[in-house]
């Protein structure tokens, strides 16, 4: 019996592209399309058109070249269904088609449907001659389901007809697995629609089968991914220079693609496939929404976007709740140039060099920040992945919860953000035109309060704080009990960036050049005995500290942190940092050394709240401990 006849009976018995791969109507992606009513059906491997010319599309030898030149010779503009028999196709043992000299004509007409979803196709370029594509459809409202496409010179899979869809839930075996090739996936007719699909990996496997650029977008209005929520609609993509390409700096501006929750730098089994890129946004493309996608190990970049080129500036893109992990320069890249622009920057330009916003205060109860010359602009918070120092950050996770906008100067506040002491934030903005930022320099978040309270003394000299409520006068004795007198029997204080000291004793008043201390300052205290300097008090914000060119004792009341962070505020202006410790048997130096200095010569790395601490900076600077 012959599957083409266009009957009724035929009609309703033939399967049609809802029923055999397309897409029932979800928001986001094509609509159900009609019942096809005209159906080829491939049935042999091999690829010559001679040996089966005559008798295609017979139901034992029919070839994937001689359907597509049968569809293509059809004018009845009846949606039409390339299908691929299940015993010669299985899906458990899949059957290759190996593309042999000259490539597969071109599907020409529209309404096609290429369905492999209940098969196991394979399509290899490996003998095909010259720059050579695997599928192309030219064609609008054309679907291809299932396929495996693999190792040609040119695109796997290529898409110039309008609202074409090149996948589909991949739970239900509709997503094409392609790579091998310099393309992945290529469209460039409007309204396109590339969902579910495995790109870069192996047609058997998660192993690699790299590709120059996984999914080329030149054309307005396409979705990459899903924007329904449907987990088998998102795109994995891996192994790949360039993830998702929008643009190729040619052709006339388009706009309105949808990049949304793809799977970019893993496998399907969560292992690591390397992208340089994870999505880049390039001329002439502007106007595109990269939102809740997980971008994972890029070397470069998590979403960049183009510098202009001969005037024409990529603007308007907006970036929302994606996930960065493991980006090896920035998360988000405006120019690509591998440094976080600072703000200020004037239109044109990538993003209109939209400004990052800068966190100013970060406490588990309220983040307060600002965005310089934003007014009226959103704010999205994101956990950041913190190295020591910062200079790297980058956001990670959004904490979605934490949304905000900007008052007419730029402020934005966050209470009770679902963050906890000790984790980095970050901020994105986006302006009213939809551009969004780079992520701005992290925050730390405090728990809102450093209490410095009792200071325990051992036997001998201890370089410790002190935390009187006021100034305290010194008499004949420290501290002044009358029931234990002469505890202390020597104080010295260091003169920033000198090395001299002013001194009290209590058995003489001769040479007493220290006649009080100070709440908050670092003391060295001789003493006979234990003793405890039961006093203290708590701040809400950090404690800035003046220090003078040369050495400095100074007590660090801020949060406990990295050394590194903790002088954030003096970075590169600062040397050796040492902290003297008295453990009960005569004390001794300890060090951090310099911010060069290895790991395994450390004494200590972190800096502790109401710690004491000797310093050498190399000029007059303040220092503004991390907000506690």
């Amino acid at each position: 019996m012959r599957l083409m006849r266009v009957t009724a009976a035929v009609a309703v018995a033939a399967v049609s592209l809802v029923a055999s791969g397309g897409l029932t109507k979800t928001a986001g992606w094509p609509g159900a399309r009609a019942d096809s009513g005209l159906t080829v059906e491939v049935t042999n491997t091999g690829d010559s058109v001679a040996a089966e010319a005559s008798v295609c599309p017979d139901a034992t030898k029919c070839t994937l070249r001689r359907a597509i030149e049968r569809v293509n010779a059809d004018a009845s503009g009846a949606p039409y269904t390339i299908r691929f028999n299940p015993t010669v196709f299985s899906a458990v043992a899949p059957a290759t088609i190996t593309v042999l000299g000259t490539p597969l004509p071109a599907i020409t007409r529209s309404l096609v449907a290429v369905d492999a979803s209940n098969a196991g196709v394979r399509i290899d370029g490996g003998n095909a001659s010259g720059l050579v594509n695997g599928l192309v459809i030219l064609g609008g409202h054309s679907t291809v389901f299932g396929l495996s496409v693999h190792h040609f010179l040119g695109t796997c899979i290529s898409s110039k007809g309008d609202s074409t869809l090149i996948g589909g839930d991949s739970a239900l075996h509709r997503g094409n697995r392609v790579g091998g090739c310099p393309t992945g996936i290529a469209t460039s007719g409007p309204s396109a629609v590339i969902g579910g699909n495995r790109i870069g990996f192996l047609a058997n496997g998660d192993g690699a089968a790299n590709v120059a650029v996984g999914v080329l977008v030149t054309g307005a209005n396409s979705v990459i991914g899903n924007d329904s929520g449907t987990a088998g609609l998102a795109n994995v993509i891996g192994n790949a220079g360039v993830a998702v390409a929008v643009g190729d700096g040619t052709g006339a501006a388009f706009t309105g693609t949808n990049i949304a929750r793809n799977i970019i730098g893993q496998d399907s089994a969560g292992g690591v496939a390397t992208v340089e890129t994870g999505v880049d946004l390039r001329q002439p493309s502007s106007g595109a929404t990269v939102r809740e996608n997980a971008i994972f190990n890029a070397t470069r970049a998590g979403v960049r976007v183009a510098p202009d080129l001969v005037g024409v500036a990529v603007s308007g893109n907006r970036f929302v709740a994606n996930r960065f992990q493991n980006i090896g320069t920035l998360a988000i890249d405006l120019a690509g140039d591998g440094i976080i622009d600072p703000p200020g920057g004037l239109p044109p330009g990538p993003n209109h060099w939209r400004g990052y916003p800068t966190i100013t205060r970060a406490t588990q109860a309220r983040i307060t920040g600002n965005a310089p010359g934003c007014g009226g602009c959103s704010i999205e918070l994101y956990l950041a992945a913190h190295v020591p120092g910062g200079a790297s950050d980058n956001g990670t996770t959004p904490v979605l919860a934490a949304l905000a906008t900007t008052d007419g100067l730029g402020n934005f506040a966050f209470d009770s953000a679902p963050v906890t002491p000790g984790q980095w934030v970050t901020a994105l903005v986006t302006d009213a035109q939809g551009n969004t930022s780079e992520f701005g320099p992290s925050g730390r978040v405090g728990a809102g309060v450093v209490q410095c309270g009792n200071v325990e003394l051992r036997v001998g000299w201890n370089h410790a704080g002190f935390f009187g409520l006021g100034p305290t006068t010194l008499g004949s004795d420290f501290p002044a009990d009358p029931a234990n007198p002469g505890h202390v029997s020597a104080i010295y204080r260091l003169m920033d960036g000198t090395d001299t000291f002013t001194h009290w004793f209590s058995e003489t008043s001769i040479g007493r050049t220290l006649d009080s201390l100070d709440p908050g300052e670092a003391y060295w205290f001789l003493s006979e005995e234990p003793v405890s300097l039961a006093q203290g008090f708590g701040l809400t914000v950090p404690l800035p500290v003046l220090l003078k060119a040369g050495w400095n004792d100074f007590v660090y009341i801020g949060a406990t942190a990295d050394v590194r962070d903790a002088l954030g505020s003096i970075s590169g202006k600062y040397g050796e940092l040492y902290r003297f410790v008295n453990g009960g048997s005569g004390g001794r130096w300890t060090t951090f050394g310099k911010v060069d200095t290895p790991a395994w010569a450390r004494d200590f790395s972190n800096m502790e709240a109401c710690g004491t601490y000797e310093i050498f900076v190399t000029q007059d600077v303040t220092l503004v401990p991390l907000q506690p």
